[in-house]
């Protein structure tokens, strides 16, 4: 055996690159890696370590090790290394000589990295499976779902083979340990083995790498890399549990841009085929104008959908046709939406951007091309939606990328149309299989040679690319995307991809953070589109909605990304969430209960907001209130004034009283009333 060793971490390795042991010093904690009988497999077929040339070099101070290795019947070199950074053992596995360019890809058989056999140890994993190749009905196929999993080890069940992990971790209230790593899909596996005595139920838990596909395409990946991360309480809640983990995971990935954090983001429902036009380009204005006026000009965002061809879902993938039924005058179509982009930019701080579709393709589109569509094995054409309506087919960005034909579409829509910052693309996805003469274009295959290049060309040309939702993709979705239209917020990712929120509208979804989650149309019933998860705005008929929405669910979500989350705790009857600067919320599930406190503040009463945003304060009462609110320390040596936000512009002043450091006023129902501050 061999061992590395820092002021943290002690850990035992094999002669070949598998650790066998960890002993975390702070707590005295053994935990496992891998037995002796851990195999490498390439390509599939499972090596012996006999069958590789092994060379072991240790570092001068002994806090790493480093092994050779070369496959004797191919000559294929690896370089493996393990090295101690702090309180995690830091793994990286790159290939230095493929002769023959002959290795696709790398399994570990039988060896986990990080392994427990204490049952008192409690795991919790996001498990990811493939759904059911059939069509779903009303469109969709080839998707996964994904489940989270928490419990004791020795509570839980077994598993009969090694389950498909996005993410893992093991704790005992006093130590957090998992595994993080740079693979983007499906990155581990996670197992649940039998007691010995008990085979009923578990002994032990292991986590460790899943496949590592080295090969995609005319590329290859970059090394590997993985960390065995040790935590104790990082929350300050006084235990190491799952929200220390996905603290520090939140803390590896990147900021979401700040005009999704700042801003009001909605789609404007503009056309569709079969109702025609539900929001012209004049009428779209005046929903910006109106936000514009109830939130005192708070940047927004509105995405148009139906801009193109003869509506919502037309067209594509071509992207160079703007819907002339939205303008007054048909001939002038591009004129009036390049007016309508100018206005809302300066006069009402909005930016006007485009619902696209880069994955769907339609037989009558003039970029018909079926050369770029995904195959299935027996080499037809993949359907995604076969509707009385509609017939559409899956685009392989893999196939559109290496074409080029993805890039003069885009440039055709850029040009088309004034664009600039964001687009939201619609159902972007990379489980758009394809069999192809040329071999299999898989998920990974779909992220790295279709969608990233695709992203960056967005990039290259200072547009951020936001999107439905995470759509059945099995990747980590940190750092891929920023905003989501349909989201379901985490401590893992608040702040990092924001967005969405949840069709019924209520106390659960807006508590839990919640943007603006529903289409605008000027006209028409609310209607529930095709595939998609929410009803539709009328904003003739549903102004109170758009209100609530903005006032119950946007800016409570806006008040919460202006801090740290650190805690989120949740099951079948409520949700308590904790933020770094001591706000707390409770959310009563049955009942639909939501308070929201910032030390003394209360920021939420279930239908009731005080929420405090830079030098505003807004406040807003579904149902009317008359109470006092206690003010914010800095706000109590000021000269305060309290306006009616109105929908036409107008301010209309509002009494209240200062007493004791609160403010007591009376909110008319669904009436925005916002508070500024000057020196006393």
């Amino acid at each position: 055996m061999l061992e590395i060793e820092n002021d943290r971490l002690a850990v035992r390795l094999y002669e070949w690159p598998a650790v066998e042991r960890y002993t975390y010093k702070a707590t005295g904690t053994k935990l496992g890696g891998s037995g002796p009988e851990g195999r490498l497999a390439v390509n599939g077929a499972e090596t012996g370590w006999d069958e590789w040339e092994i060379v072991r070099s240790p570092s001068a101070d002994r806090t790493s090790l480093h092994y050779s290795l070369m496959l004797k019947r191919t000559g294929l070199q690896l370089a493996i290394d393990f090295r101690l950074e702090e309180a995690a053992l830091k793994l990286t596995v790159a290939v230095t000589d493929d002769p023959g360019e002959r290795l696709v890809r790398l399994d570990w058989i039988g060896q986990p990295l990080l392994s427990c056999d204490e049952t008192d140890f409690a795991f919790d994993r996001t498990e990811i499976r493939q759904k059911s190749w059939k069509l779903i009905p009303g469109g969709g196929r080839g998707l996964y779902d994904r489940t989270r999993a928490s419990d004791k080890i020795g509570d839980a069940i077994p598993d009969a083979a090694d389950v498909p992990t996005m993410h893992a971790c093991l704790y005992d209230g006093r130590l957090c340990c998992f595994v993080q790593t740079n693979y983007p899909v499906i990155p581990l596996l996670s197992r649940l083995s039998r007691h010995k005595r008990d085979p009923g139920r578990s002994g032990s838990f292991a986590i460790g790498p899943n496949t590592y596909q080295y090969r995609v395409r005319n590329r290859t990946m970059e090394p590997l890399e993985l960390k065995i991360v040790f935590l104790e309480d990082m929350n300050g809640d006084g235990i190491a549990d799952e929200c220390d983990y996905q603290l520090w995971m939140n803390r590896q990935l990147p900021d979401a841009d700040p005009m999704y954090t700042k801003g009001i983001w909605y789609k404007v429902f503009n056309a569709e085929k079969e109702r025609g036009v539900l929001t012209t380009f004049k009428e779209t204005l005046e929903i910006i104008r109106m936000i514009c006026h109830v939130t005192d000009g708070m940047p927004q965002i509105a995405y148009l959908t139906g801009w193109q061809f003869d509506g919502h879902d037309t067209g594509y993938p071509s992207m160079n046709r703007i819907n002339p039924k939205l303008a007054e005058d048909p001939e002038r179509a591009s004129e009036e939406l390049q007016e309508l982009v100018r206005v809302a930019r300066e006069r009402y701080n909005c930016i006007v951007s485009y619902h696209i579709n880069l994955d769907d393709a339609y037989v009558d589109a003039p970029d018909w091309n079926p050369d770029l569509l995904s195959r299935d094995p027996d080499g037809s054409a993949r359907v995604w939606l076969d509707t009385a309506k509609q017939r559409a087919y899956h685009m392989s960005h893999t196939k559109d990328v290496e074409s080029g034909d993805v890039f003069r579409r885009i440039d055709d829509f850029l040009r088309m149309v004034p664009v600039s910052h964001t687009v939201q693309v619609d159902a972007f996805r990379n489980t758009n299989a394809s069999w192809e003469p040329d071999g299999y274009i898989g998920p990974l295959e779909e992220l790295v040679c279709g969608m990233k290049p695709i992203l960056a060309y967005f990039r290259e040309r200072g547009i951020d690319v936001s999107t439905e939702g995470q759509n059945g993709m099995p990747v980590e979705d940190g750092g891929l995307f920023g905003a989501y239209w349909h989201y379901s917020p985490s401590l893992h990712y608040h702040g990092k991809i924001v967005g969405g929120g949840s069709v019924d509208m209520n106390a659960v979804a807006w508590g839990k953070g919640a943007s603006f989650d529903a289409d605008v149309l000027y006209r028409g019933a609310p209607t529930r589109q095709l595939g998609e998860q929410f009803h539709a705005s009328d904003f003739e008929a549903g102004r109170d909605r758009i209100l609530d929405i903005i006032f119950l669910g946007s800016l409570l979500y806006q008040f919460y990304l202006t801090r740290e989350m650190v805690e989120w705790r949740e099951d079948d009857k409520k949700v308590y969430i904790r933020y770094a600067d001591g706000v707390t919320v409770n959310i009563g599930k049955e009942e639909q209960r939501l308070a929201v406190r910032w030390d003394r503040l209360a920021i939420a009463d279930d239908d009731d907001r005080f929420i405090p945003l830079g030098d505003r304060i807004y406040l807003y009462s579904r149902h009317g209130a008359d109470r006092s609110w206690p003010l914010p320390s800095d706000w109590q040596e000021t000269r305060i004034a309290a306006v009616r936000l109105e929908e036409d512009g107008g301010r209309a002043p509002v009494p209240f009283e200062l007493a004791d450091g609160s403010i007591r006023l009376r909110l008319a129902p669904r009436t925005p009333v916002m508070l500024t501050r000057s020196k006393a």
